[in-house]
């Protein structure tokens, strides 16, 4: 399972989404996942991930994970948003 993250960072505090990131991207590992790309506009307001998960509970393991959970504040105060997108590689099913 390939994930495209599409962040809107451009209204976040840097420093609390800097924080946020590396928390949960450090949880990742534990779910099987990994982080395939990390790209950041060269204008500082978006920012895109390509995550893989083996598989869809997988995913949904990452997210109910509790230190990923009680981060969900600082997310918030970060000033962030993203959207989800199931991707695949072209020419594969």
């Amino acid at each position: 399972m390939l994930l495209l993250v599409q962040l809107d960072i451009s209204q976040a505090e840097m420093a609390l989404f800097d924080e946020y990131e590396a928390r949960v991207l450090a949880l990742l590992g534990s779910h099987g996942a990994k982080l395939v790309e990390r790209l950041r506009s060269t204008d500082q307001a978006t920012e895109v991930h390509l995550v893989h998960f083996p598989d869809a509970s997988a995913f949904e393991a990452y997210r109910a994970d509790p230190v990923r959970v009680g981060l969900q504040q600082l997310w918030l105060e970060c000033g962030a948003s993203s959207t989800l997108t199931e991707v695949r590689r072209v020419g594969e099913t």
